[in-house]
């Protein structure tokens, strides 16, 4: 609950001539406990096979298909299903951006400032694993973070880059179908949630953040392909963080318009920008956000207004499926200062053996060695020299005194009936527990080699079995403390 005391004059002056007379209710809601939330991972679960998990019937997130409220959040977090990446943990306002997105199987997405990751790992969920999802941040740190939540979603298709917005550009050049642009931001909605946030206002206040979302707005538009959409939201309710910038980029860009967002039960139409709506405490249970959809227009919608042409991204645009690759061999081709660069580079033997115990039909062409780690790249790839990367793909594992040993990311993208010996655990087996914490367990069957720990079906990670031992394979990183 917040002390209304604390809030800045200007900030209340500012929400009572927003709200006129329902600035009582809201100044109520701030009175009230904060929302939780859990949102269903569905790339390893459907809602009502995890409601059946849980044994709980629990009240749905309106503006989401797979997003429920929780007073459990604590428990959550330290269930074993959490650890077998089956849900995020998300306050529920924070669900709708991704929700409203435009994503299809086989797109290309791009979530412009993506940690901690919320917004992305549901993109990622509802590509189904086809098509691309880039995810960058600026901040080294956050992106960290991304990388974790993404690679414990499961994701596989996804490049995950740590750069200046703008850098983009030069790569992506009106490419992507779908871009969410949760632009950093005040954030007074979050007042509630986050006393943090109240203190950080206080130092710097909504004009702080006006010019780098104007600036982000109009990166997004240039990586944008005709026909594509942007979600722009914000966790704030300041008009000058809000609809001055996006009815302010609207007037500039004449080949984009908003297309109005749907409607659910307490959201709140902007009366400065038709077509935007507002998300406020007191109508629905969440925080505070602001949403808007922009639409580009397709060229044959006006060839006056669009002068994009496919020619500028073949520098470094480039389908591993176009590319004539022997067996054994994978080939990346890219431009560096205006010279065609090729690595190739040999499966090692011990990779493939170990990937025989996977039933899943690998193309050949897509796999890529970088020093010692292999990875397995997305349905559709963009790699530039001059960009930072932290994930290339599915990163399936490393070479190490010519061994191979899988990364927890592999084992977080199978599903269990794919690995040919799974040791599936029940979620009362204390080797379960024992196994998170990084300790070494044991089976009842002998056997020598790797083998993958589920939880009811659910994969956790690798162990790797000699007689009854199994060394845990669990990433030290993850590890339950």
């Amino acid at each position: 609950m917040l002390d209304i005391t604390n809030l800045p004059e200007k900030y209340l002056e500012s929400m009572k001539k927003l709200l006129g007379g329902e600035y009582p209710l809201y100044i109520e809601s701030l009175g009230k406990k904060a929302y939780s939330g859990v949102r269903v991972n569905t790339l390893k679960i459907a809602p009502q096979r995890f409601k059946e998990l849980f044994k709980n019937d629990f009240k749905p997130v309106p503006w989401t298909s797979n997003g429920f409220y929780t007073t459990q959040k604590t428990s959550l977090s330290k269930n074993p299903y959490y650890h077998a990446g089956l849900y995020y943990l998300q306050e529920p306002s924070a669900m709708a951006p991704a929700a409203l997105a435009d994503i299809k199987p086989h797109s290309k997405v791009l979530d412009l400032c993506a940690a901690p990751g919320g917004k992305s790992t549901e993109a990622a969920a509802r590509l189904g694993g086809d098509g691309l999802l880039v995810s960058n941040d600026i901040s080294a740190t956050r992106a960290k973070a991304l990388l974790k939540n993404l690679e414990l979603t499961g994701a596989g298709n996804i490049i995950i880059t740590c750069e200046k917005p703008e850098n983009l550009v030069k790569c992506f050049s009106g490419y992507f179908d779908s871009i969410i642009l949760d632009a950093p931001c005040s954030g007074e909605g979050m007042f509630r949630k986050d006393r943090a946030v109240l203190e950080e206002y206080k130092k710097r206040g909504p004009e702080a953040f006006t010019a780098i979302q104007a600036q982000l707005i109009d990166i997004a538009s240039r990586l944008l392909k005709p026909g594509g959409s942007i979600i722009y939201s914000t966790c704030t309710y300041s008009v000058a963080e809000n609809e001055y910038v996006v009815g302010g980029f609207l007037r500039l860009h004449n080949d984009f318009y908003l297309e109005p967002i749907d409607i659910y039960k307490g959201f709140y139409n902007s009366t400065h920008l038709e077509g935007s709506v507002r998300l406020f405490p007191h109508r629905i249970d969440g925080e505070g956000h602001f949403i808007a959809k922009i639409k580009r227009r397709k060229k044959d919608e006006d060839t006056d207004i669009y002068t994009y042409e496919k020619e500028d991204l073949n520098h470094c645009i480039n389908k591993y499926t176009d590319s004539k690759v022997s067996k054994n061999k994978s080939v990346i081709t890219k431009k560096k200062h205006g010279k065609r660069v090729e690595t190739t580079s040999k499966i090692p033997e011990s990779c493939m053996e170990f990937l025989k115990h996977i039933y899943r039909n690998w193309d050949r062409d897509r796999f890529y060695i970088n020093r010692e780690y292999i990875y397995y790249l997305p349905e559709f790839y963009v790699l530039d020299n001059n960009l930072h990367y932290l994930r290339t793909g599915l990163l399936l594992g490393r070479i190490k005194n010519l061994r191979f040993e899988p990364s927890q990311a592999l084992a977080m993208n199978l599903k269990a009936d794919e690995w040919d010996n799974p040791l599936d655990l029940d979620i009362d087996d204390n080797r379960v527990i024992k196994y998170l914490k990084g300790e070494t367990i044991e089976d009842t069957k002998l056997y020598d080699g790797f083998r993958l720990v589920c939880v009811c079906g659910y994969p956790l990670g690798f162990v790797k079995q000699s007689g009854y031992k199994c060394k845990n394979k669990y990433y030290p990183g993850w590890r339950m403390t």
